[in-house]
């Protein structure tokens, strides 16, 4: 993004491209069955934008970040 732009010229900085990501990534989206792809939620990785968790975060941080605490907490509660 945008067309025609490849990756050693970008045109936005990082900054940007994450604005643009955290925008997508809080646009509502239809419910999703993603019970195959993690049959053990506690396993699904911890900054997946989309619910159900299995820590008290909210889905804000989870979709936005910060992400350290989070990471933190899975590592030191592993089963």
């Amino acid at each position: 993004m945008p067309f025609e732009t490849a990756y050693h010229a970008s045109q936005l900085s990082n900054e940007e491209a994450w604005d643009v990501a955290a925008f997508v990534n809080t646009q509502s989206r239809p419910m999703m069955n993603i019970s195959h792809d993690w049959p053990n939620i506690s396993k699904k990785p911890f900054d997946h934008p989309f619910g159900p968790y299995t820590d008290t975060f909210s889905v804000h941080q989870h979709q936005l970040g910060p992400f350290g605490v989070i990471k933190t907490y899975h590592e030191n509660n592993k089963h």
